[in-house]
């Protein structure tokens, strides 16, 4: 990826905007992946002294998100942890946004307004390092600590957040996505041997029930970074507000044998749905403008 990257920066309208490769290059991360307007990056990136090692700081209502980037730019070879204790630190740093307000360059103090904003309305946060390289496996290491770290520290927390490491490979398949047609498809095969489904036809229309472990659902692609729901009109709230504190409580709670039936699962769109045999596998090709339904229901 460096070098179509390193290609496309050298054109005039990162030249011009931008004074060195390094904001270049969160700024092609924000047009090409986040979908950012020619004018948003140059507000969204706050990348300078005292940036508080936060390189971009987007706040997208629709989404109801909050997208805190930090961008390593380097030719080849592999990141420590340091990169890693940065991204922790801006963390850090957003849980006293008072305190901010009076160390941050003017570029960060000028968002922190939308940024509080967004946090009394438990928007989600996610902290993303982006590189070309790769991950060390001391580095790689810290990053599960990190994220299992997080995931104990939201149950205190005023916010919701992650931590994303963007390497050259999802970097590469996050732009491929971003370049492919308006209504991009996402091809899979899910085996459903030895799991319980019903189908059946409604008005010509097929339409399977699955009922699959939690486990197996999270292997879809799409799933963990949110791509397949890209077209959705609504996006995760975080765990914070009460729609999704039910969820959690039946869960966790003595009616978590009713979660099939309290909850919607995953509902997916797809325009082919083909059974084989004894043993079926649906081969799934969801599109957001599909006409066939496939509900996977979590059990």
């Amino acid at each position: 990826m460096y070098d179509p990257i390193q290609k496309q920066i050298a054109t005039d309208y990162f030249q011009q905007r931008f004074p060195n490769d390094g904001q270049r290059f969160v700024a092609w991360y924000l047009r090409n992946i986040l979908f950012r307007d020619m004018n948003e990056p140059r507000d969204d990136i706050t990348d300078g002294a005292d940036d508080k090692q936060i390189d971009a700081l987007i706040v997208d209502d629709d989404k109801s998100l909050v997208s805190i980037v930090q961008g390593k730019f380097i030719q080849s070879g592999t990141l420590d942890a340091e990169p890693l204790r940065e991204v922790f630190s801006s963390w850090v740093q957003i849980k006293d946004l008072a305190r901010l307000q009076n160390v941050a360059n003017q570029k960060l103090a000028r968002k922190l307004p939308e940024l509080a904003a967004a946090l009394e309305e438990d928007y989600e946060v996610s902290f993303e390092l982006i590189t070309i390289g790769t991950l060390s496996e001391a580095a790689q290491h810290d990053l599960q600590t990190f994220q299992e770290e997080l995931a104990k520290l939201n149950e205190n927390e005023a916010f919701d957040a992650t931590i994303h490491v963007i390497d050259a490979d999802e970097l590469r398949r996050r732009y491929d996505y971003a370049i492919e047609a308006d209504n991009p498809s996402i091809n899979y095969k899910l085996p459903l041997a030895g799991v319980k489904h019903m189908y059946h036809e409604v008005a010509g229309t097929p339409v399977l029930i699955a009922a699959l472990p939690l486990k197996e659902c999270v292997k879809l692609p799409g799933i963990k970074d949110g791509t397949l729901f890209q077209k959705n009109v609504r996006q995760s709230l975080g765990t914070s507000n009460v729609v999704n504190k039910g969820i959690r409580s039946t869960i966790l709670g003595d009616k978590r044998s009713d979660f099939f039936f309290f909850h919607n699962g995953v509902t997916a769109l797809s325009n082919k749905m083909t059974l084989d045999g004894d043993a079926p596998i649906i081969g799934i090709t969801i599109s957001p403008m599909s006409t066939f339904d496939l509900l996977l229901m979590l059990a």
